[in-house]
């Protein structure tokens, strides 16, 4: 259907791909996966024809009809209303087949009212969501998907499994979301970032993709090392028949051996051990170099506490906060150190402006307190860098440091000593986020506050978050709609925001049962 043929691709004189070969054949929904700057969007964007390659050329079947869905919307289309963008992806010839799409838009709970606003006024979870109603609306006979779960509602995320699993249609799908990918997919591709190249995992989800990508790693280190033993064995017995065959030579030459049955004997002896490490040295230039597995330094990621806070960290009374169109609360709400809260709830419903009103301001505005010895360290769900300043500059001035010590951090973030000077402006999502953690772990907060921390990370950054997690001491308040973030991370409480308000709900599943259940009534009707 789609065919890449000897794709390579560079930005700046850093090769992104090269000699890429890739096919999607009917029917099937495959995964793109890879470390954060590997190049996932820029190939979704050589096969949507959005991006032209230095090298190698895209086939099409001329009959396909396909839809992308990028990971942010191009600025012109920030500046159209909803509408218009709807009626701009029409225009563009993407196929529709609801003539009434108010149905699909209802679903995905977006009013006339977002529809009217300008885009760039809309939350990242709306801005998704609009994406998606075209993509639900449309029959196209393949989807090219970069990361349509960031920041969506439980709802909206259900939604997108449902349609994705009941179409016939192929796909291309690069997201973060494991149980996503464990849930739909046929198979994994994963992008090599040592050589640019694709790795295929065939007839696997994420779970499998995983054991078999860890098999592989374990099979290359024992090759290795099976190859390393067996060529110093080999040196070893070429040495020493060379010796052996020396040492014979120079005895031979001293006259204590009057019988020349005994002197030929040696010298025979002597040819025979020289040409047997003769032929092992061939052996071992014959022998099939094996390189050594790539192991690059992990990513050290660990949340240490320079103190412990006082048994209640947060205290709210009547908390009550407004953002343009919603008012907060009143909440009553206490936080005790140890307590890992989830906050859950639609977009819109008013999960960041809860936090960001606390977090932002001081302990003295009316409705909460915080308690003794509490350290914050927040992470927001949209990070704003000034442009000017370095990734250097901004984590010394962030994490207390020097520059010695940051320099050895970031480097264990990914950040490698040609990159650190590096404008903030430059960073994809995920290297945003990666930094804010680098200043988060620096500073030894003892009460985390995040704020959908799953987004724009690749597999290994989710991996080490969640270990890290695990491992945390203090208090953790998290709002996630991240499934697999979630159970790994050891939630103790779990509350539902609903218009506003907060609910103590048992778990995700209890929310994720409830929007199945109200979703499948809405069908029925």
């Amino acid at each position: 259907m789609i065919t890449l043929k000897n794709i390579s691709k560079n930005f700046d004189g850093k090769i992104v791909l090269r000699g890429v070969n890739l096919t999607i054949e009917r029917g099937e929904f495959l995964a793109l996966v890879g470390e954060n700057g590997a190049g996932k969007s820029t190939l979704l964007k050589i096969a949507a024809g959005i991006l032209e390659p230095d090298e190698g050329k895209r086939e099409i079947s001329h009959e396909l009809k396909f839809f992308y869905c990028p990971q942010e919307l191009f600025p012109a289309q920030q500046e159209m209303t909803g509408e218009e963008y709807v009626q701009s992806q029409i225009e563009s010839g993407v196929p529709f087949c609801c003539s009434d799409n108010s149905q699909v838009i209802t679903e995905f709970t977006l009013s006339r009212q977002k529809l009217k606003m300008p885009v760039k006024l809309l939350s990242g979870g709306e801005k998704g969501k609009l994406m998606l109603c075209v993509a639900v609306c449309s029959h196209a006979d393949i989807f090219l998907f970069d990361e349509p779960t960031n920041n969506l509602d439980f709802p909206a995320l259900i939604l997108l499994e449902r349609f994705l699993k009941s179409i016939s249609a192929s796909g291309l799908i690069v997201s973060h979301d494991r149980k996503l990918l464990n849930n739909l997919v046929h198979g994994i591709i994963e992008i090599d970032s040592e050589n640019n190249s694709l790795n295929f995992y065939p007839d696997c989800n994420y779970q499998k993709y995983v054991e078999e990508k860890n098999k592989n790693l374990a099979k290359q280190e024992k090759d290795y090392q099976n190859y390393l033993t067996e060529n110093k064995r080999l040196e070893k017995s070429a040495q020493l028949n060379q010796a052996r065959a020396q040492e014979i030579q120079r005895g031979s030459k001293i006259p204590r051996d009057h019988d020349k049955y005994i002197v030929g004997f040696k010298k025979d002896r002597s040819k025979k051990l020289a040409s047997c490490a003769s032929v092992l040295e061939k052996r071992i230039s014959r022998i099939k170099k094996i390189k050594r597995p790539l192991s690059r330094l992990p990513f050290n990621l660990t949340f240490e506490v320079s103190r412990r806070s006082g048994d209640v960290v947060l205290r709210f009374k009547q908390f009550q906060a407004m953002n343009e169109s919603l008012k907060i609360g009143p909440i009553d709400l206490d936080v005790f150190c140890g307590d890992r809260i989830a906050i859950l709830g639609a977009n819109g419903s008013g999960k960041t402006t809860f936090l960001k009103n606390f977090v932002e301001k001081d302990s003295h505005q009316s409705g909460f307190s915080i308690g003794s010895n509490v350290e914050i360290g927040y992470l927001p769900q949209e990070i704003i860098f000034s442009e000017s300043q370095s990734i250097l500059k901004y984590f010394s001035e962030n994490s207390g440091l020097d520059e010695t010590n940051g320099r050895r951090i970031l480097f264990r973030f990914g950040f490698e000593e040609g990159e650190i000077n590096k404008k903030l402006i430059h960073l994809s999502p995920g290297e945003k986020s990666r930094l804010i953690l680098a200043s988060l772990m620096a500073r030894k907060a003892n009460c985390l506050i995040l704020d959908e921390p799953t987004n724009h990370l690749d597999f290994e950054a989710l991996d080490r978050l969640e270990s890290a997690l695990q491992n945390f001491s203090g208090t953790l308040i998290v709002i996630s709609h991240d499934r697999y973030f979630l159970d790994r991370i050891g939630v103790t409480r779990t509350y539902l925001m609903d218009n506003g308000q907060l609910k103590l709900i048992k778990d995700y599943h209890e929310y994720e049962d409830s929007v199945l259940s109200s979703q499948s009534r809405g069908a029925s009707v």
